[in-house]
């Protein structure tokens, strides 16, 4: 009886253990920091992609703002990007689509390390001579 009350306790340990250790990685990942002139590298955009106004938003003379948050991963690229405002779901993806291709000179920490950033970017859909 004994060895098999502690082949049971083995196994929750080990499930357990499977469980809370990747929680527990994820808490020691480096998060996206925003830009600090103090401690790292300016960012510095070296490939944009302009916006797509679309083209059903344009007929119907749709116009607006895009704000959004968007994450420049260590190696330059945009890893993520969140909705901070936008009307219009038309325009809100286009602005993502946009920003998710341009690439950055990748941003350093004080000691040269590349970090993740977070920046905002505003993205304005107007039509011509409006």
């Amino acid at each position: 009886m004994v060895n098999r009350e502690k082949l049971l306790f083995g196994t929750l340990v080990c499930f357990a253990a499977g469980v809370v250790t990747p929680a527990a990685r994820a808490g020691r990942e480096k998060q996206p920091v925003r830009y600090d002139k103090q401690t790292m590298s300016e960012p510095r955009l070296i490939h944009k992609v302009a916006p797509q106004y679309p083209e059903g938003a344009k007929q119907e003379r749709v116009e607006g703002i895009v704000i959004l948050d968007a994450v420049i991963a260590e190696d330059g690229s945009i890893r993520a990007t969140s909705v901070e405002k936008g009307e219009d779901a038309r325009l809100v993806e286009a602005a993502r689509n946009a920003v998710g291709q341009w690439r950055y000179e990748p941003v350093r920490d004080e000691g040269g390390e590349p970090m993740e950033l977070v920046f905002t970017v505003t993205i304005r859909f107007k039509l011509a001579g409006e």
